[in-house]
């Protein structure tokens, strides 16, 4: 699925956050944990799950497209260092997760056999996402997913009826003039 610009046009997006990663080893994991404290801002734990896996799928991707580094780098190497985005946009009724990557090589969808270890993360993208794509940019390209946000559960609870009886017993009210007595005996012990 090809899409020549961004999924969302600018005036749309009601807030966002963005990270850079170098493409190393952890930055899947630390793309998880971005997305986790971003959803949880933004009060969107309900795509928390999903987020999670399309967010690792596509920065695993822009990790392996940019080129994994090897080895530490030197101070004066930084500046040049190619790194991987991850951009979480939140629209009117959804979430779109973008990973930025080094690559002009656009990334395809696999079928894969049963006992293939890698290639199916693209098809989880698609079966979990509302849609999916990618697009250009100057030196690379971004793909992207949108998930919609369902509305959060209501945490009130319920209202009681009264139904005119109670299968509890009678109310009894404490005797207060007892209370001085309780607490001199505990102040004993």
């Amino acid at each position: 699925m090809m899409c020549p610009q961004a999924p969302y046009r600018p005036e749309n997006v009601r807030f966002f956050d963005q990270l850079s990663l170098a493409p190393v080893d952890s930055a899947a994991s630390v793309s998880r944990r971005f997305l986790r404290l971003a959803l949880s801002k933004w009060q969107a734990a309900s795509i928390e799950d999903d987020a999670l896996l399309i967010g690792s799928e596509l920065v695993t991707n822009a990790v392996a497209a940019t080129g994994m580094l090897a080895g530490d780098l030197a101070w004066a190497e930084l500046g040049e260092l190619n790194v991987c985005h991850m951009r979480l946009v939140g629209l009117e009724d959804s979430v779109v997760i973008e990973a930025w990557d080094a690559s002009d090589e656009l990334p395809t969808l696999k079928h894969v056999g049963d006992d293939a270890e890698h290639g199916r993360g693209l098809l989880l993208v698609q079966q979990l996402a509302k849609r999916w794509g990618f697009y250009r940019v100057e030196g690379g390209k971004v793909a992207w997913a949108e998930l919609e946000v369902r509305p959060p559960r209501s945490t009130a609870r319920p209202e009681r009826r009264n139904a005119g009886c109670s299968a509890v017993g009678p109310v009894i009210q404490p005797d207060i003039g007892d209370l001085p007595c309780a607490l001199t005996g505990l102040e004993r012990v």
